[in-house]
């Protein structure tokens, strides 16, 4: 369980960090969501300072984030640094993750006593589980389940901007985050798929009701 679970781990780790580099969504967002119009600033503008925003979070050498066509409030900033911390706290979380899941491939023949594809199959159920709860929660009302994420990662309320002192705000929309969201809810959905199939082929099928037998939820 405890491998399964650092699967999991892995799985929505990697699932975020590409999506956050997916730059190309916020370029479509752009035109879908008029934020050209909102901010007054050109395409080319915005796409700058987001991919300005983008490599501070991904690097930790980058001590300060400066936009260029954007004031900044110091709690705007503080909260900038909180979103870096929990990245960069993600990436430290993927690569161990990847180190004991590349361990334990490596001793897989003295560890007789795990299966593989048991480990992933879990992990799959471990996502379904927590992240279909997520999607109920995110369909029922996405702003709602928006607010209680902030709440949730940060113990402060410098993640509510005011676009007077924090502009930058109206180049971030609500509906970008959604975007984001259902992104990584189908990368997931891809992983989770493939854990399943890697489980099912494991094992030896005698008729159909063993396939839904064996996808083991």
């Amino acid at each position: 369980m405890f491998l399964s679970f650092i699967t999991s781990i892995f799985a929505v780790g990697i699932s975020v960090i590409i999506t956050l580099n997916l730059t190309i969504v916020y370029k479509i967002a752009i035109d879908k969501f008029n934020l050209v119009k909102i901010t007054g600033l050109s395409k080319e503008k915005l796409m700058f300072n987001y991919n300005g925003m983008i490599k501070y979070l991904n690097n930790p050498f980058i001590k300060q984030l400066e936009f260029e066509d954007f004031s900044m409030s110091r709690t705007g900033e503080i909260h900038f640094q909180e979103v870096k911390n929990i990245f960069m706290k993600l990436y430290i979380i993927v690569i161990i993750a990847l180190l004991i899941f590349i361990t334990f491939k490596l001793v897989k023949a003295l560890a007789k006593n795990i299966e593989f594809p048991k480990v992933v199959n879990y992990a799959a159920n471990i996502i379904l589980i927590t992240f279909g709860f997520v999607m109920a929660s995110m369909g029922i009302n996405f702003s709602k389940t928006f607010v209680l994420f902030h709440k949730l990662f940060f113990n402060n309320n410098y993640w509510i901007f005011d676009p007077k002192t924090d502009p930058v705000i109206n180049a971030l929309p609500e509906e970008l985050f959604l975007v984001y969201a259902i992104i990584i809810i189908v990368l997931l959905g891809v992983q989770v798929i493939a854990f399943k199939m890697i489980y099912i082929k494991s094992k030896p099928i005698k008729s159909p009701h063993q396939i839904i037998k064996r996808f083991n939820i």
